[in-house]
């Protein structure tokens, strides 16, 4: 279990950067199906959530949900002053706000057993 806890916060650095990158580039990704943008946005919202919650195991989630929750539009929200091409979707904070409720559903599901996983000793 040790390299799983000395992961976490590199796997959060890493999907923190990656999600970042996608939101504030200069251009728009490419389109490959109808809605596939706001597809995107989901996906990446609920893998950051996953793994930020992952990351933060040791706090407790009425921390972590919250701040996930705020960067949800925040994030979107930043993309138009970094990126003054690029525009605020108020479909796109639906889909990363639906994109943090699903990490919530998951993580009510899986947290208890992957955090008594975690923090088994060898």
């Amino acid at each position: 279990m040790f390299i799983l806890n000395f992961l976490r916060l590199p796997l959060f650095i890493l999907c923190f950067a990656v999600l970042l990158w996608g939101l504030l580039r200069p251009e728009s990704p490419p389109d490959f199906f109808d809605h596939s943008d706001k597809w995107m946005h989901l996906i990446a919202f609920l893998g950051f959530a996953l793994v930020s919650r992952f990351a933060f195991m040791s706090l407790r989630g009425v921390w972590v949900w919250p701040l996930l929750f705020l960067a949800a539009p925040g994030l979107e929200y930043l993309q138009h002053f970094v990126q003054p091409n690029r525009t605020f979707s108020w479909a796109d904070v639906a889909a990363n706000i639906t994109g943090v409720l699903i990490a919530l559903g998951v993580w009510a599901v899986i947290g208890r057993y992957l955090h008594s996983w975690c923090t088994t000793k060898d």
